[in-house]
């Protein structure tokens, strides 16, 4: 059913990696420097992938396996983008010569990407434990 608790999840989740294009990564002291993921491709296809993959496991409702590996892959891609992230503000860090900055909200939203992921997949599996126990009752 497209109305268990997992759904809930998995549309915050990719909400969030929309806030994640709407929001800076990074700004220097100044505020006059921001780095935002539309500066780096990379982060760009990440970001997309793990927005896209979130939704569309939304709709595999009927597939609670796939739906799991999907959760599971979208996680791996959810680490990817923090590592991106750093790698990609350091690189900028250095190409812009700021010395002092602050990274900003979208920094840490992967983070609740994660969070959400998480909630999502262990209500797949109260979902399954569910099925399991009442098909020890028939």
């Amino acid at each position: 059913m497209i109305q268990r608790i997992q759904t809930l999840w998995l549309f915050l989740a990719a909400t969030t990696s929309v806030l994640i294009w709407l929001l800076p990564v990074f700004e220097d002291d100044s505020g006059n420097l921001f780095f935002n993921v539309d500066t780096s491709l990379f982060l760009i296809l990440t970001v997309t992938l793990s927005c896209l993959l979130s939704f569309a496991t939304i709709f595999f409702y009927k597939k609670r396996g796939a739906q799991k590996q999907l959760i599971v892959l979208n996680f791996c891609i959810t680490i990817a983008i923090i590592l991106i992230e750093y790698f990609e503000v350091s690189n900028f860090k250095v190409k812009m010569g700021i010395l002092q900055g602050h990274w900003q909200l979208s920094a840490i939203l992967p983070f609740f990407i994660i969070t959400f992921l998480i909630f999502a997949y262990r209500g797949i599996r109260k979902d399954e434990k569910l099925l399991d126990s009442s098909d020890r009752l028939r």
